[in-house]
């Protein structure tokens, strides 16, 4: 397979890596790797389209980046997929994995919303039917951050949240965690932060 040519000497530095893929056709396993770089500037700039997410593939490209710049790379941003976080300890060793933001954020919804299917599918088994409607149509409105929100879309939240008071942990539990995101914070920083307040 032949791997995409780069012009290495463009760049001084690479320090930034980030590895991700894009499905040419939706729903199917077609996937070609991106490669990325974020220059001194502030730009992005794509190093390399793959033809593929094998973690050989992967490993081939890190092998091409020349020595002086391989030093250079302290940090590779992916997803949590298995191929690209080993590629890059075997290659490139010394580099710090950092899972992408989407991916950490969507774990813990999606956790919110499995709990939010499970309260909503008790609640309609242990409530009356005329106090069931009155929280129905909270998906979305439960979804949203809390800042999205309309005022009737928060009073529908409140009426849950008096019949699922676990529903209403994990939605603050959610909101504190992406307000972490939103921080310029150290990891350090970060993990000593009080979810609870």
């Amino acid at each position: 397979m032949r791997l995409p040519w780069v012009d290495w000497f463009e760049f001084e530095r690479l320090e930034l890596i980030g590895i991700d893929e894009i499905a040419l056709k939706k729903g199917h396993s077609n996937y070609v790797v991106i490669i990325t770089t974020r220059l001194s500037d502030g730009q992005l700039k794509v190093l390399a389209v793959l033809p593929n997410r094998e973690k050989e593939t992967v490993k081939n490209f890190l092998r091409r980046i020349p020595s002086r710049l391989k030093r250079t790379i302290h940090t590779v941003c992916t997803d949590m997929w298995t191929a690209y976080i080993n590629a890059v300890k075997e290659v490139l060793g010394e580099a710090v994995v950092v899972v992408d933001r989407y991916h950490v954020a969507k774990k813990y919804r999606d956790c919110a919303d499995k709990l939010r299917k499970q309260e909503m599918k008790r609640l309609k088994s242990e409530l009356s039917a005329e106090q069931y409607d009155t929280i129905k149509g909270s998906m979305w409105p439960f979804r949203k951050n809390k800042a999205e929100l309309k005022p009737s879309e928060t009073e529908l939240l409140d009426r849950l949240f008096q019949f699922a008071p676990s529903l209403k942990l994990a939605y603050d539990f959610r909101e504190a965690l992406t307000a972490i995101f939103e921080k310029n914070l150290t990891k350090s920083q970060a993990i000593d932060v009080d979810l609870a307040t």
